[in-house]
């Protein structure tokens, strides 16, 4: 994405002398199209027949409950507002549909408290939109018995602006009726999702990718391999299975170009593997900073079309090979914990964007390079052997796996934090529950001397440090890494 920063600096200058009065009215805030609903009519409440045939399934199996439910996100018909395609350039408008976003939702429990994992096909979701499904979602949560709330974006650059930063310079770019859409599909499909819930096993793969992706940006640090969380129906004649694919890669196989709406290469790839096994599928992006994304599939003239068929149908097949004697069998065993997070915010283009209005981000007075601080949160879930990280970023790969690319400037990898915990088998879900932006190790941090964020500069090899302009601070990554052993020390049992 390129920004049109130099207007943005004056932009900046005009609003300092309002800024703090400005921040304090929009702490509260939420997006456009979000206000809380009247009373929900069409809610659907836990049916008592659903409880007790879960309580008799329990005992019988001892197992697993996973539901799952899907809604599309219709596009809102003779809107006022512009419908702007995020991801790369501002003030953009889509010009057709290939498929709509949709609201993907899993319901797990092992027969009593449960958390649901919302998967929205779409660039990024703020603090405040997270807030907003969690809100309308409360009763639910009580009545259900749902532990956490955790929402997450595909991170696809071929849907509307759900984020802000794509409509025309200084404008928010999110369209409020669509945003309203949204909502409303995160918070049906969660309850649908528990309504479809069965019993059965869980089971972790992998599978290689091999030359699928690349990085944008030395060290050329990534996971070529593709993870998998299979739910296995007990009743597999009645109730369909469940795929949940973590995969470091950007969803752009349409690139740049684009302006055709789609959820990209992650629903080409869910719809060939309900085409060929019945099951339902979700894609969860992993650490895919540096810049990860996959490479270009199609022979001769780029055609976006085929790119976006040839890479769903490459990820598709790689879970498809995951054979079942190569899986392991998920114990049983549920923890979460959440640590809230206070990063400095070093980046006034930030600032400046929710001093607009534009983003949703939750600032707060902090000592920074702009005197506030972002405040966020991280979660991790572990179902049995497999422990996700929850994370409202985009990480650099390098941050996870340690090793190459570190130094001791950087915080400890995420995995050797894990490893210390007695963790092996681990999974990453970015851009959940906000979004940060890219966090970048401090010893590979580089930003203009003179006009820091706002222009990108290139180091002595040549390296184009474009993704500082769009990190919060140096400090993002020690944060997220302290706040991930905070949760790892204070996980706790999800029990009746």
């Amino acid at each position: 994405m390129q920004l049109k920063k130099t207007r943005l600096l004056c932009l900046l200058i005009v609003l300092s002398v309002v800024l703090g009065s400005v921040l304090c009215a929009c702490r509260t805030e939420v997006d456009p199209g979000t206000t809380p609903p009247e009373d929900d009519d069409h809610t659907q409440q836990p049916s008592e027949e659903k409880e007790a045939e879960s309580e008799d399934a329990t005992a019988a199996s001892g197992g697993w409950f996973m539901g799952f439910a899907s809604r599309e996100i219709p596009l809102p018909e003779n809107s006022e507002y512009p419908l702007y395609i995020a991801g790369y350039n501002q003030g953009v408008e889509m010009t057709d549909v290939r498929d709509l976003q949709r609201a993907n939702a899993v319901w797990v429990d092992t027969g009593g408290k449960g958390i649901l994992l919302i998967g929205i096909d779409c660039i990024a979701l703020s603090s405040a939109t997270v807030e907003e499904i969690r809100s309308r979602l409360s009763d639910f949560c009580k009545q259900s018995g749902c532990v956490a709330v955790n929402v997450y974006a595909t991170h696809t650059h071929a849907g509307v602006d759900t984020f802000g930063m794509w409509g025309e310079l200084g404008v928010d770019g999110k369209n409020p009726e669509f945003m309203e859409n949204l909502i409303e599909a995160a918070v049906l499909s969660a309850k649908e999702a528990y309504e479809d819930r069965s019993c059965g096993t869980l089971r972790h793969g992998m599978a290689s990718t091999g030359n699928l992706q690349r990085d944008s940006r030395d060290p050329q640090v990534y996971d070529r391999v593709l993870y998998q969380l299979r739910f296995v129906p007990d009743d597999a004649a009645n109730d369909n299975g469940i795929r949940m694919l973590f995969y470091d890669a950007h969803a752009e196989s349409m690139r740049g170009d684009n302006t055709v709406l789609s959820r990209d290469f992650p629903g080409v790839a869910s719809d060939i593997i309900k085409q060929s096994t019945g099951d339902d599928t979700m894609f969860l992006p992993g650490a895919v900073g540096g810049l990860i994304m996959t490479e270009v599939l199609c022979q001769g003239e780029f055609d976006a079309e085929e790119n976006l068929v040839l890479t769903g149908r490459r990820i598709a097949q790689c879970a498809l090979s995951i054979h079942p004697v190569n899986e392991l069998e998920i114990q049983p065993k549920m923890s979460f914990a959440t640590q809230e997070m206070i990063v400095p915010l070093d980046n006034p283009v930030f600032l400046l964007y929710r001093t607009l209005g534009v983003i949703g981000t939750s600032l707060i007075p902090g000592e920074s390079e702009t005197g506030y601080a972002v405040s966020s949160s991280l979660s991790v879930l572990q179902l049995g052997e497999v422990t996700m990280a929850l994370l409202p970023c985009e990480l650099f790969p390098e941050l996870l796996q340690g090793g190459f690319g570190l130094s001791e400037e950087d915080p400890e990898a995420l995995i050797e934090i894990a490893l210390r915990y007695g963790v092996e088998r681990m999974q990453v879900v970015g851009l959940c529950n906000d979004e940060l932006g890219y966090v970048v190790p401090p010893s590979n941090y580089l930003v203009h001397p003179d006009n820091p964020y706002f222009d990108t500069i290139k180091d002595e090899t040549g390296e184009n440090h474009y993704e500082e302009t769009n990190s919060v601070s140096i400090h993002a990554a020690s944060c997220i890494a302290q706040a991930f052993e905070a949760c790892l020390a204070n996980l706790k049992e999800i029990v009746d």
